[in-house]
This record gives structure tokens, sequence and C-alpha cells, in this order.
């Protein structure tokens, strides 16, 4: 509900009104979201985790604040990008006494010579290029963007007007100059730009400049928000400019579930790696074509349920509520560990072999989190897989608080419920050849117990 009414009126309010929304009206917003979100009740999961992408192991909530800086900085993309034609842009204009604004975006001292008035339209364009800069750590790579002809640093331009004569020829930012990561050879340029043999000189002025300055830049920029916002002011990169700019700035923000992970590592005194903790993050959104079962798979993931020794100081004490006798029941425990519900794993783990006809790990990490390696798997297979591990979480989350564990016959049962929503949901998109592939193994070794799986 938040990103389909809340976030588009929002939205369209960022990118009509370009005014300056301080960071307090931000986390007001935030707080408002989060009660909505957890009904008043005590939030389970930071707000954080929730706004990150959901291959980092977060929900996708959008973040308004990011929202609202790729908003404001589309209007400027438009005034960069030859190939975006409006009224507006023709009003607002393309240049600033005569500097066209991307050579004014990364030169601070050359802004400041044109003393824009920051309460003006332009002004506000480059407040939000500086407060965005800054958040997604741009540094020194946004230099790349800066034009030789107009460079504040570069020194030979300031007594040979020639540069300037290489813009109409399309020689404008250094990174015109660069093709696949390399600076190109003055043979290319005269191919392709028309330079003549008197610009030689200017082309070795011009490299050797870039060399020192740029080499190293140029390498950070491409992996970072500058490389996505040098490709939307190329032509014919005019749409979906702000998913793409918000998406570059949930990037350079370098959020992560890092302390997630090292509580399983903690409580099944393990260690688990970056890339396999990315693996297990993307597999909870690839289980089922519902988005509750997704969600689902992800609260295991990020420990939504609470377990008894989150509520040891609320005088419930934190023994096991299967009677296992054990004490400080966590995560690990629940799920898991607990002498309860190990003959159910055990059956579990055995079926899992058969219908896959592979030997899987008999571990935590392996059944429970999905930690596999599955590289020789068929795509097929990994979805099937991850539906079966889904159900299997549930068949557990629905005995909560019970003293009896989950067994197969749930389990199965939960699978069928699943089966039922995949095939309609297959159907709506009359894709049931697709259904019936990634079933095939499931239904021809369950059909002996359950001739309901058709």
């Amino acid at each position: 509900s938040i990103r389909m009414n809340i976030l588009p009126q929002l939205l369209y309010l960022f990118q009509c009104l370009p005014v300056k929304i301080p960071p307090k009206q931000f986390l007001e917003w935030d707080r408002l979201i989060a009660r909505y979100l957890w009904q008043g009740k005590k939030a389970r999961i930071k707000f954080r985790t929730l706004q990150l992408k959901k291959e980092k192991g977060g929900m996708g909530l959008p973040c308004l604040k990011d929202y609202y800086h790729a908003a404001q900085l589309r209007p400027l993309v438009c005034l960069c990008s030859p190939s975006y034609t409006a009224a507006w842009k023709e009003i607002e204009g393309t240049t600033i006494k005569g500097i066209p604004i991307t050579a004014l975006l990364s030169d601070y001292k050359l802004r400041e010579e044109q003393q824009i008035p920051e309460n003006s339209i332009t002004g506000s364009f480059f407040m939000s290029w500086q407060e965005l800069a800054k958040t997604c750590g741009v540094g020194d790579t946004s230099k790349i963007m800066r034009w030789c002809a107009y460079d504040s640093d570069f020194a030979p331009n300031k007594i040979d007007n020639r540069f300037k004569l290489w813009i109409s020829k399309g020689l404008t930012s250094y990174h015109s100059f660069v093709h696949k990561g390399i600076f190109q050879s003055f043979e290319t340029l005269k191919k392709n730009h028309g330079l003549g043999k008197d610009d030689f000189f200017r082309y070795l002025q011009v490299r050797h400049y870039f060399n020192r300055n740029f080499k190293e830049v140029l390498r950070k920029s491409e992996s970072s928000f500058m490389g996505v916002f040098l490709s939307l002011i190329k032509p014919r990169s005019d749409s979906r400019i702000i998913s793409k700019l918000y998406n570059a700035i949930q990037l350079s923000k370098h959020g992560n579930t890092e302390y997630i992970k090292k509580k399983w590592e903690k409580e099944m005194k393990i260690i688990i790696s970056q890339e396999g903790w990315e693996e297990i993050c993307q597999l909870q959104w690839v289980s089922t074509r519902s988005n509750t079962w997704r969600e689902f798979c992800w609260k295991n993931i990020v420990r939504f349920f609470v377990t008894p020794i989150q509520r040891r100081y609320k005088n419930n004490g934190d023994a096991c509520w299967r009677l296992c006798g054990s004490k400080g029941a966590d995560h690990f425990h629940v799920f898991w560990d607990c002498q309860v519900i190990k003959p159910y794993w055990e059956e579990f783990h055995k079926h899992i072999e058969n219908i896959f006809n592979v030997s899987i790990p008999f571990k935590c990490e392996t059944l429970y989190l999905g930690n596999l390696q599955m590289d020789t798997w068929t795509t097929k297979d990994k979805k099937l897989l991850a539906i079966l591990l889904a159900a299997s979480k549930k068949a557990i989350t629905r005995k909560w608080l019970k003293p009896d564990p989950p067994t197969i016959n749930e389990w199965i049962e939960i699978v069928f419920q699943i089966y039922v929503m995949e095939k309609i949901s297959f159907s709506l998109q009359i894709e049931l050849g697709t259904f019936y592939k990634i079933w095939t193994k499931w239904t021809e070794y369950v059909k002996p117990i359950r001739s309901d799986f058709t």
C-alpha cells in the first residue's frame, strides 16, 4: 500500500515542487510509516533494513528521502541529455552565461564565478546535486564530467579557444574522449569527430591532463552512482530516470544485513560467506509467485519471529515451549536444534534427497536458510526446492507455542495449498506448460500417497 498509494502522491509533489525538504520531515514521515507497518507495536526489524533492496536482505520498502533526491535530480538529467526535448527545457535553457550546465556540475570554482542565485530554479538543481553527491560519496569521480573547454583547472583552455570549437564536433566532457574505459587515440578522434592535424598538440594536452587526474577516477565512476548518471545523460536514455537514479542511490549507500548474518553465525557456530549470504537473501524472493509466501520466507531469514530468549525479560522465562528441557531457546534452537523437531527435519531431509536424487548436507544453513551449492541445478529444480523449503518452515510456525512438533503430512498439505495457488497463477498467465515442468518431480514422487496432485 505504501508503494502503490503513498509513494506516487509524494513523488508527484517531489517532481513538481523544487523546494528543499528538511531532514526532520523525512524522519517524521518514516515514523508515521513505521507506526502504520507495525500497528503501533514494537518494531521487530530495523526500519533501515526494511528499506534495503530485496537482494541485500531487505524488503524493498521505499525510502522517501532517496526518492526525493532522485526526483529533484531528474530535471538536471533532462537538461544535460542532448536527446531530451521539451518546452520547459527551452525556457530554462541548457547554459548559464554561455557555459553548459553539465560543465558546471562538478566544477565548484567555475560555478562560483557565475554567481548563480540559490533561489533560482537552476540554483535549486545544483543544491540537489551537491547534497546527493555528498550522500553517495561521489567525490572526485564527478570530475570526469568536466568539459575541457571550460575546466577551471585545465590551464590551456584559458589561452586557446580552439577547445570550444571541439564542442560542435561532439568532444565535450572528458568522458566523451573515452570508449570502453580507454582514452581514444588521435586517429580515432580524427575519424569520428573530424579533428585536424593542427589539433594534435591540443589532443596531447588533454590526454596528459586526463592521465594525470582522471585515469583512476574513471575506474571508480563506472561502478558507482556516477556511472548511472553518465549513462542517463547519453542520447536515448530518458526512460525510467527516477527509478534508475533511486536504485543507484540505494546501492551507493552500502547498507547491508551483516548484523543479521552475524547472529546466525553466532548461534550456529559457523561462518557464512558474503556470497553465500547474498544467495540466501535472493532465494527467499523466488520461491512462489505469491508475495505473501515470499515475505514469509524473508521473515524467517531476518529473524522476524519472537523466540523465548527474546521474551526472557518479560518474566516468561527462556525455556523452549516444546518441553525439551532446553534453556535459552533462540532462533537456531526453535527452528532446528530442538530435539522434539529433529525427527521432522530428518524425515524431510530424506524426502528432499529422494525427490531430486541428490545428496544434500543435513545442516541448518542448508535446509533452513537455503545455503546450497546450486550451480548445477536447473532453474525449475531451484524453484521447486525453494517452495518445498518454504513449506517446511511454515509447518513449524503453524505449531508456534505448541508442544507437539510438525509432521510430514502437514508439510505435504501445505505444499498442496501452494500447488493449487501456483496452478491458478500460471493458468491466468497462460503458462501451464512451465508450471508442470516445475512441479513434475514433486507430483511423480507424491502421487502414491496423494492422488489429488494432478
